[in-house]
């Protein structure tokens, strides 16, 4: 059955934050790799699953703010969340000096979230497996006993791989993460 995508802001049936050809735009802006190519030749099916699957993995995520209705099927739009970069530091008064309407809407889809979305799906369509690995496909070896784990390569190993630029574009809207940093009392 074909996936239809409903990118309806705060929709009780919202399956993604972006239409198809919103992603397709901005896809058209990427950087040429095998991920992109992929895109531009898959079908609206695959690409819409490719959406779908990672709005559902972008809403994993812990984010800041609530969540704007009770009613809506999507982590955003949401209240409280601060728009990045909205401070301007003017230490020589000693405190930061906030800009107006430094906070996203109750209806509004951060830019950021789009972009996210857009990345992970980008990967996920040439990537299928991408999201449900193991988490032990990236050891060489893993030993129980006096505790064993060789690393097969470098970097982001385990279960749930997704692009740097995924991770980026999330920097300052959840709760904790790369680029965020939860602070907890002890």
């Amino acid at each position: 059955m074909a996936v239809t995508i409903d990118a309806t802001a705060g929709g009780a049936n919202a399956n993604s934050y972006i239409t198809l050809s919103e992603a397709n735009t901005f896809v058209e802006a990427m950087i040429n790799s095998t991920d992109v190519s992929k895109w531009t030749t898959g079908t609206d099916d695959t690409r819409n699953r490719a959406l779908a699957a990672a709005t559902q993995r972008l809403d994993r995520e812990r984010f800041i703010g609530a969540r704007a209705t009770n009613t809506q099927a999507l982590q955003f739009p949401r209240t409280g969340v601060r728009k990045p970069d909205t401070y301007v530091n003017t230490y020589a008064t000693g405190f930061p000096f906030r800009i107006s309407e430094d906070y996203f809407s109750e209806t509004e889809i951060p830019d950021q979230i789009k972009r996210a979305q857009i990345e992970l799906a980008v990967y996920l369509h040439n990537n299928t497996d991408g999201i449900s690995l193991s988490g032990l496909n990236d050891f060489k070896n893993v030993q129980i006993g006096s505790l064993n784990v060789t690393p097969d390569k470098t970097g982001a190993v385990g279960a749930d791989h997704v692009p740097p630029m995924f991770e980026r574009y999330l920097t300052g809207l959840r709760i904790s993460g790369p680029g965020n940093v939860a602070i907890k009392r002890s």
